[in-house]
Order: C-alpha cells, then structure tokens, then sequence
C-alpha cells in the first residue's frame, strides 16, 4: 500500500504527492495541531538498502531529519519534524509553495540582473545563518533554492550539511552535484564555509548568463575542469554585465578558498554596496537595501537578523518630499513610525516641540495605549523623508519574540523622553 493511500504519516494527514525522486517522495500534508500545511520527505526503503550509496543515503537523511527545530530563518527551510514508522523514515519540513531557481538557469528565462543579485543576497543572509551554527550546506545548487515568486528564496536540503567544527566532518565523502562543488570539496580536503559561497557564485554565474562556468561533457572531465582548468569569463558569457558584477562571481568561485570573499557577511555587504553604487535600483525599494537600512538604525539595534526579516514582512515604506504633514494634531491613528532616512519636526500649534532624525520612531503612544487615539501633536518632515510604518493588526500577529522586542524598544525610548523631560523641567 502506497503512503497516500494510507492516509496518515504519523500525525499528519496526506493531502497529494508533489514530488518523486531517487531516493525519497514528498507529500503535501496537513498538521492536526497546526492547520498548517507541511512538506514530508519520505525516504525510499531501497535506497537504504544499496550496496554502493545506502550507507552514506541513511546517513544524510539521519543528518538532515537531526536539524529539526534548530534553523529558523527566513530563508531557509524549516524542519519541523522527523520520525520512524511502519519502517519508513520521514522528515517534516515547512511547505513552500513554488518552484526551485532551476528554471531560472536557462538562456531563454533568465531573471533580471537586480533580482539574481537579489537573491544571492538573500542566500548569503541564509547560509549566513547556517555558518554561525557551524553548518556547511555542501550541496547549494538551483535546484535546492526554493521560490514562491519575485525574489522571495529559501535554501533548502541540509542533508549533506556539516558540523564545521564536529568529528563527523570526515564521515561523510564527497557528497553533492559535481557541477557546483568547490575544488577542494571535489578532492576530500577539509571544508570550510568558503566551499559554500564558491557554490553560491557558481549558482549566480549560471543565473546570469544560462551556463555553467565549466561545461565538460563527462562527470569525470567536469572535475578536472574545476580542479585544474580557468573557469570560462563571464563577460564573455555575457558581455552586457557591469564589471563589478563580473568581479564579485569569480571572486567567489576562485580555487583559492583564501581568495574568496572571508565569509557571507562579506559578500552580502559588496553586494549590497554595488546594488546601491551601480544604482540598480533608483529609489529604495530592493530587499536587500531595505534590510541594511533597517540594521543600521538606532530603534533596530537589539534587533537580529531573523527579526529584521520578520519587521520587513509586517511593515510598510512610505517616501514624502520636505514639509509634508506625517501626523495631524487631532488626527486619529494607531501605527507608528520609524525614520530610515531624514529628518522630522514635532509641532502643538506654531511651537515647535522636537526634532527627530532618522533611527527615531514617533505616533507610538496610540500603539502603546492599544487604541486609536487622537494625535497630541503635528508631525512635519524637515527634508525628503523615509519612514517604516508598524501596523499593530500585524505587529499582534508577529512572533512572541518580535513583540518583546518591539515592547522592550518602545519602553526605552519612553524612559529616555521622560528623562530628557526631566531634566528641562529642572532646569531654571
């Protein structure tokens, strides 16, 4: 009997099959405890059970089912779950409706420019993340980058991940799609997170120009390519790219993994550096400049990466020329704002209360007092101005950790107000 028709998989209820592979089926499912809809991995019996690969298959699939409940990041698949039953192994992941970047390698469908740029970003933000819990993807490719549309992306299959600093580095060989393995990967050497972002630039190479930087016509004539031979130039491949867009690929896919790029946080930072010289993109409106605008605000300073992530999904970016009115004394509201960029002035009639610059919130009162209230004062932007908006109809709906976040922020900035009160009133 088939595991659709057999309706459940531990829990969990099966809805349909959504996809096949060698060594393991997917079904879409349903959590009872959830409501939610989740991804389950079901490994093939037999591909435990090879003379050749079945050993190393278990291992991997133990490896990525022992992840469950330790990544949680934006841009990364979740693992919820993993069980044994009816002597089959299962792995219960976040269910991603989409399509992988795969289709997005081909010289006929390819993104623009801005939004591979996009997406490396956001991959780097991911695998960012995953290094600093000392894991090793080892096996980033397109077809394990996960999209629901637009620039929206999530890594995908830890099973060959690694824990950089554990004794199992060596129990597991050279595992991955050749194609997209770092020299020293393919060679047994020992691993470091470099051989993760010389696979990423591999996946960037590809989704700018539609072909591989070696394209050797046997798995055996790929690896000395990668190994021994130059990769072929990508302004050849694609003479229409902006040099700095060139340079920052083979960066990344140097055999020297010292010359690569020191880690993600570095290259996610040129990238973001070019996006905003190169003027991809005129006005802000990119992830990537949104989220390093966020971090660098004053407001936003105890706030992690996973929370900043979490702020873009429930905020609003509104842009307004000089001397516009932001709030209305008198008016009524309850969101609150945040300056990215410029400055403001707090107005009660012709008198001038405040001046706030960008990293500064104001209107949070009506969100602290949980009612739409009247404004207490005018809110006037003094230059060309930038705000976050905060709704509280998304803000309560936000995780547990971000509203503490947002409540404990709000709370400091009360206590600095009325300290600054203070002292002015004690002043003669």
């Amino acid at each position: 009997m088939t595991h659709q028709e057999q309706k459940f998989i531990g829990r969990f209820q099966i809805i349909r099959e959504i996809g096949r592979g060698a060594t393991a089926t997917v079904y879409l499912a349903s959590d009872p405890f959830s409501n939610n809809e989740v991804a389950i991995k079901v490994a093939h019996q037999d591909s435990f059970s090879h003379p050749v690969t079945g050993e190393r298959f278990k291992k991997m699939f133990i490896n990525e089912s022992s992840l469950a409940g330790k990544l949680d990041h934006p841009h990364i698949v979740a693992v919820f779950d993993a069980g044994f039953d009816d002597d089959y192994f299962y792995i219960v992941m976040e269910y991603v409706p989409g399509t992988t970047l795969k289709p997005y390698c081909a010289p006929d469908n390819l993104l623009p420019v801005e939004d591979v740029m996009e997406i490396a970003f956001k991959c780097c933000n991911g695998l960012e993340y995953a290094h600093n819990q000392g894991l090793i993807h080892r096996d980033i490719k397109p077809a394990n980058i996960l999209t629901t549309g637009a620039t929206h992306v999530m890594l995908s299959d830890f099973g060959t991940a690694l824990l950089s600093d554990a004794d199992t580095t060596q129990v597991l060989d050279a595992v991955g799609t050749p194609k997209y393995m770092s020299p020293e990967q393919i060679q047994g050497q020992e691993l470091t997170h470099r051989s993760d972002i010389y696979s990423l630039g591999v996946v960037m190479y590809q989704l700018l120009s539609g072909r591989l930087p070696f394209e050797a016509k046997t798995q055996l004539g790929m690896i000395k390519e990668i190994c021994s031979a130059d990769p072929y130039p990508l302004d050849q491949a694609r003479p229409d790219l902006l040099q700095p867009i060139v340079e920052i690929v083979h960066k990344c896919i140097d055999k020297d993994p010292a010359r690569r790029y020191r880690d993600c946080g570095e290259l996610s930072a040129e990238i973001t550096a070019l996006t905003a010289r190169l003027r991809l993109q005129k006005r802000i409106t990119s992830d990537s400049q949104k989220f390093n605008l966020l971090k660098g605000l004053d407001f936003f300073r105890d706030f992690t990466d996973v929370d900043l992530w979490e702020v873009m999904r429930i905020c609003k970016w509104h842009r307004f020329p000089a001397h516009t009115r932001l709030l209305r004394e008198g008016g009524k509201g309850n969101s609150f704002f945040v300056i990215a960029s410029g400055s403001a002035s707090i107005t009660r009639g012709s008198t001038c209360l405040n001046e706030l610059a960008a990293g500064q919130c104001f209107g949070e009162m009506a969100y602290i007092l949980g009612t739409e209230t009247q404004r207490s004062a005018n809110v006037i932007s003094s230059s060309d101005i930038t705000l976050v908006k905060i709704r509280p109809r998304f803000l309560q709906n936000a995780s547990d950790r971000l509203q503490t976040k947002f409540n404990k922020t709000l709370l400091k900035v009360l206590a600095e107000r009325l300290e600054r009160t203070s002292l002015m009133v004690s002043v003669p």
